[in-house]
């Protein structure tokens, strides 16, 4: 069986991005939540969760994530993006949650398709090597964050660990 809908593909990587959360931060409070149906400023205000953000940027994010976790620790507050797709991964794909993360600077995003990542985008990161168009956000003396793309495992309910790009990323926070 595989999924008709992206829709239906929610509660499942839901529940797999909450374990990958709760392992990663473990003293943090987060929330993962379906933000497809609005823009995620406004579901923001709707929801009351303007208290992970410091400030009030996120009144701009005038934009539609299928997946979103709220995360705020002692430290630090952000966001997790998860696109769904029920077709292979297309360079269309990786535009729009780039354009995304530039917007909103999530701590990560993922791209994750139980079909897979198309040939074309394969091909670019892997064979010559320009994992560069993943990234979203610069900061000085840190790693580059950049978007993590796998395909989902629909009968583990997790993603293809063998499948994630860029080459060396483990699908992990």
């Amino acid at each position: 069986m595989n999924y008709e809908t992206e829709k239906q593909m929610y509660p499942d990587v839901s529940i797999w991005l909450h374990e990958l959360l709760k392992g990663r931060y473990q003293a943090t409070k987060f929330e993962v939540r379906d933000t497809h149906a609005a823009p995620l400023n406004e579901y923001i205000t709707r929801h009351g969760l303007q208290d992970y953000f410091d400030g009030d940027q996120w009144q701009t994010y005038d934009i539609r994530v299928d997946l979103t976790a709220f995360v705020k620790s002692r430290n630090s507050k952000g966001l997790v993006f998860v696109e769904c797709k029920i077709t292979s991964v297309t360079l269309l794909n990786i535009s729009q949650l780039l354009g995304y993360s530039r917007v909103a600077l999530p701590l990560s995003s993922y791209l994750i398709s139980s079909k897979g990542i198309g040939g074309s985008v394969q091909s670019l990161i892997t064979t010559y090597a320009r994992s560069d168009i993943l990234e979203y956000h610069w900061e000085k003396g840190k790693s580059s964050r950049k978007i993590v793309i796998a395909k989902w495992d629909y009968s583990s309910k997790s993603i293809d660990s063998t499948s994630v790009l860029p080459p060396g990323s483990s699908g992990q926070l």
